[in-house]
């Protein structure tokens, strides 16, 4: 049974992921959700609302600067988690050495 089962819902993933792909809307298509009005906002209004002389940055740090916060405190966290992770088997290597 188990044997079935794991190559089975590995085709039944891939197929999910081949319908989804074919789901998604054209490149470059004006209707594209991807398309609408926040970025022209963003490119019109970020200098003036901001008095930041780079949209780029106005855009980072003003209209979405908690999520960027949250991004580098996502990224702080993960490279402290991996610091501990690589200096545990350190120490566990010099406890069994003594």
């Amino acid at each position: 049974m188990r044997k079935f089962f794991i190559p089975l819902m590995f085709v039944g993933l891939l197929a999910i992921m081949f319908v989804s792909v074919l789901e998604l809307p054209a490149i470059g298509d004006p209707n594209n959700p991807s398309q609408n009005e926040v970025g022209e906002y963003y490119i019109e209004n970020a200098i003036d609302d901001t008095k930041t002389p780079n949209t780029v940055t106005a855009v980072l740090k003003y209209y979405r600067g908690i999520d960027t916060l949250l991004e580098a405190g996502v990224l702080f966290t993960s490279i402290v988690a991996v610091i501990s992770v690589l200096r545990g088997n350190e120490i566990k290597k010099s406890i069994k050495e003594e």
